[in-house]
């Protein structure tokens, strides 16, 4: 018995940004047009079904099928393969499963048993107009498998710069580190299957193979707090034994300078724990005399901007998405 536990794309047939980059996708790779709609089946079907997808009629070029987006985890194929029959009975149109992430045993699963499936920025397989096109399936990153922090710096770099490559020796100087650990981040990111590396000369580069939103979705099973460890120092003494250039508004200060709502009961700050030399409580005793520091696995200087974290780690510093304080473009 095979039970399908994908993160699917939860409500996005609403989200005008999702279905933007499931459209763009298609249109990309099969130079057709694509059109949503609301499909008024849906109304006919029971509960059981309409509680665990978002459905839309798609129009692909003069093809209409139904895309399916799961809510929730799915049954085994036999059951998927039920659904479907009953979707049917009100409109007799393909049915396809969109999917962010597939590895290669579920992927051959739904191929084995004929369901067509996309996964966004990644494969598609439509054999209603045939048309299996594998660019390539996401290696599982299993949940004890997260990133090295340096790995996660250089990914958030990655993803901030204009330019798609990073090379090797700019990295060692930008980020401060050895090319031991440049090395090391560089195999990580390309084992993921989104990063690939090469060769200019005798300088190694390392570039993304998606775009950047698709990327930092795929990987945020792999992503984690920045935070080791947070302690309460002595506002005073804080401010003068470290400089200005060392600590950055992080937590709830920073959330009030880029205009989210948020309580500021104590200054938080973020430092890099390899260089911060101050001590302080593990509780706060003072809101008025203390400042919260949070002690980041990296240097957050490198990611910084106007005197506070960068969203993403800001974000994770919350346990959220990483995309989560990221601007709308």
């Amino acid at each position: 018995m095979l039970y399908i536990d994908f993160k699917g794309y939860k409500g996005d047939f609403t989200n005008k940004k999702m279905n933007e980059q499931i459209k763009s996708y298609i249109e990309k790779i099969l130079g057709i047009s694509v059109q949503f709609h609301h499909w008024k089946g849906e109304l006919e079907l029971p509960f059981y079904i309409t509680e665990r997808y978002d459905m839309r009629l798609a129009e692909l070029d003069d093809i209409r099928c139904i895309f399916l987006s799961p809510k929730k985890k799915l049954n085994q194929i036999g059951s998927l393969k039920k659904q479907i029959r009953r979707i049917q009975m009100e409109e007799s149109l393909p049915v396809v499963f969109v999917f962010d992430k597939m590895d290669c045993y579920h992927r051959d699963a739904f191929i084995h048993a004929h369901l067509p499936f996309i996964v966004v920025g990644i494969q598609l397989y439509l054999p209603f107009m045939g048309i299996y096109l594998q660019e390539k399936y996401i290696k599982e990153i299993k949940t004890s498998d997260t990133f090295q922090p340096f790995t996660q710096l250089l990914l958030f770099y990655w993803y901030y710069q204009q330019e798609n490559c990073l090379y090797m020796n700019d990295m060692v100087k930008i980020l401060g580190c050895s090319a031991m650990t440049v090395t090391r981040a560089f195999r990580q990111l390309e084992e993921t299957g989104l990063f690939e590396t090469g060769k200019t000369g005798v300088q190694k580069y390392l570039k993304g193979t998606e775009e950047r939103n698709v990327i930092l979705q795929q990987l945020e099973d792999a992503l984690s707090t920045p935070v080791a460890e947070t302690v309460f120092i002595s506002k005073k003494e804080l401010e003068e034994e470290t400089d200005i250039s060392e600590r950055f508004l992080s937590g709830n200060s920073a959330l009030i300078r880029i205009g989210k709502d948020a309580e500021e009961e104590v200054s938080c700050y973020a430092v890099n724990k390899k260089t911060f030399h101050l001590s302080g409580s593990k509780e706060l005793l003072n809101a008025e005399t203390q400042a919260e520091v949070q002690l980041w696995k990296y240097d957050p200087s490198i990611l910084a901007k106007n005197g506070f974290v960068d969203s993403l780690s800001l974000a994770l510093s919350f346990q959220k998405p990483a995309d989560t304080f990221l601007k709308n473009d």
